[in-house]
């Protein structure tokens, strides 16, 4: 079974040192149980951003939907959601117990948080920055939605980061599934969004 999902998504179980990026400090915020790791790769030094989730056992449930993550985020493209560029699952072992390890390597970005305070807009300018990443991350939802006929559960906070060219991208896609007309798209995933911001 596990063979099937590495073939199917393209993760890997290897060491970390195969990894072809290395993973520096943590930003004080992530998705879920996510670390978002700032990072670089081992061959140019160009910025990555480096996801990893940790789990006490491959049958782990937040490793099951991290590995849902990995799936949808390798096979979705689109210029409002976060570049994949690499995943890979590691397991350890530390006597008789084991970790298993996903992680997931992206385009560089930091948490939107982090950025709205780094940047530290007021007036006018911090309101039409606002408005452009909104209109940025519900371009974002409706492709999922709309396009590719997935649903994303959880629109929040956490699951918005901004790139180097300040834009705002949707990431985190562990609860995205398949619409099979059971599963109507919530019509408050946007209205999420917008008391987010309001609250900022």
């Amino acid at each position: 079974m596990f063979k099937f999902f590495k073939d199917f998504v393209g993760v890997t179980v290897a060491g970390l040192n195969d990894l072809p990026y290395t993973i520096g400090e943590p930003y004080s915020s992530a998705w879920g149980s996510w670390l978002h790791h700032r990072g670089t790769s081992k061959d140019d030094g160009s910025p990555v951003s480096i996801f990893s989730l940790a789990g006490s056992n491959a049958q782990d449930g937040h490793l099951a939907a991290g590995r849902n993550g990995v799936k949808r985020l390798r096979a979705v493209r689109h210029p409002n959601i976060l570049s994949f560029l690499h995943s890979t699952e590691i397991e350890t072992f530390d006597g008789g117990s084991s970790k298993v390890t996903i992680y997931i390597v992206t385009e560089p970005a930091m948490p939107l948080s982090d950025k709205i305070k780094e940047l530290g807009l007021e007036g006018a300018q911090r309101d039409e920055y606002y408005a452009r990443g909104l209109h940025q991350i519900a371009k974002a939802v409706s492709f999922l939605n709309n396009d590719c006929k997935l649903i994303h559960g959880n629109v929040c906070l956490a699951s918005v980061v901004v790139t180097q060219t300040l834009d705002w991208k949707l990431h985190a896609f562990d609860v995205l599934s398949e619409f099979d007309g059971s599963n109507e798209p919530s019509s408050t995933q946007m209205l999420v969004i917008i008391f987010i911001l309001i609250l900022l």
